[in-house]
């Protein structure tokens, strides 16, 4: 659907925000600054947040009611940065009201809820996007292209990590609240989805809300993923490491050098007949590469990228049905959670 369809004779693209608390801030300021955006109105709760909104951005316009949003003609995409679980049914209230649609991590918060999103979005020719904003990481982007040039040989597993002390949530627990980040990255670079799923966790500081997670996840192909998330670790630790049958690399958000690529395995080398065809297992430990990577600003590009999808009508990286399998098997880990780590098998989407 081209522009001249969407705006008329508008040259940019009217975006309302419904949310201006820990993460809006930062989507009002990179559509701000993007040239085919105009930030028409911001809706939140918190006069303190709608003065700094009013203060810092004079032109954008503010309301306490989100339906303001919704029903001005101005407005032709709405992003939503509110608390997770109102994630799914703003997003509805958009796309019913004719919005493009960009909302934060997790696109809802069950499957089911998820499905009628992508399925709306879909019916009425819009563009529902999730905020998985890692996947514009010029780090990530690197990542995957080791995965699918076969830099890294076959792939085995890869295990992820993302700790801190805090912030701590009181409206969802650690694993939706972290590791949508991390399974929209696991899915990205193995191009698949998990066969079945296991989590355990614990809550320590808040009755039923689990703030250290460990999630397992099995793919049809063989390979594993384990992801760690934690509000209650001593230091700040954002990184992935995975392990291919030819090299190593380690993702690591936190360092100067964000990507580090190993040239260490093992390799195995068939002894002599007599032996019965048996092997050797021979260590191999070579250099370790750490290649320049050009930094943007991820949600920079992520936000380029909706303005992008909205625009021409095809679809952006991080699109509905990647969003939707995040959150089937964020749910499914959450069936584990409750029933103390038993596996959960996926159906295939």
């Amino acid at each position: 659907m081209g522009q001249s369809v969407l705006w008329g004779m508008r040259m940019t693209i009217g975006i309302g925000l419904i949310g201006c608390g820990y993460w809006g801030p930062n989507l009002l300021r990179n559509f701000h600054a993007n040239p085919k955006a105009r930030v028409v109105a911001v809706a939140d709760r918190d006069a303190a947040r709608r003065r700094f909104v009013e203060q810092r951005y004079p032109g954008v316009g503010t309301v306490e009611d989100h339906r303001w949003i919704l029903d001005d003609p101005e407005i032709d995409a709405v992003v939503v940065a509110t608390p997770a679980a109102t994630h799914g049914v703003l997003a509805r209230e958009a796309l019913e009201k004719g919005k493009h649609v960009l909302v934060e991590k997790p696109l809802a918060m069950s499957g089911e809820e998820a499905a009628a999103l992508v399925e709306l979005a879909e019916a009425r020719g819009l563009v529902v996007m999730p905020g998985h904003t890692f996947l514009y990481n010029a780090a990530v982007e690197a990542l995957k292209r080791y995965v699918d040039e076969g830099t890294l040989g076959e792939i085995y597993y890869l295990y992820s990590q993302r700790l801190n002390l805090g912030i701590v949530r009181s409206d969802v627990n650690a694993m939706w609240n972290l590791a949508p980040h991390d399974v929209s990255i696991v899915l990205h670079l193995f191009g698949e989805s998990p066969g079945s799923v296991s989590a355990q966790g614990a809550c320590y500081l808040q009755e039923g809300i689990e703030d250290v997670v460990f999630m397992d996840l099995r793919f049809p192909s063989g390979r594993l993923a384990h992801i760690h998330v934690s509000w209650l670790d001593p230091g700040k630790v954002r990184r992935m490491t995975v392990v291919g049958s030819e090299r190593m690399c380690v993702y690591d958000d936190i360092a100067e050098a964000k990507i580090a690529l190993y040239d260490r395995g093992i390799d195995r080398h068939f002894k002599q007949p007599a032996d019965y065809g048996l092997h050797q297992l021979v260590k191999r430990a070579g250099d370790i590469l750490l290649p320049k990577i050009d930094f943007v600003e991820p949600l920079a590009k992520e936000t380029a990228a909706f303005l992008q999808a909205v625009e021409s009508g095809e679809p952006p990286l991080a699109d509905g049905p990647s969003g939707l399998e995040v959150v089937r098997v964020l749910e499914a880990c959450q069936r584990s959670l409750e029933a103390e780590g038993r596996p959960i098998a996926l159906a295939a989407s």
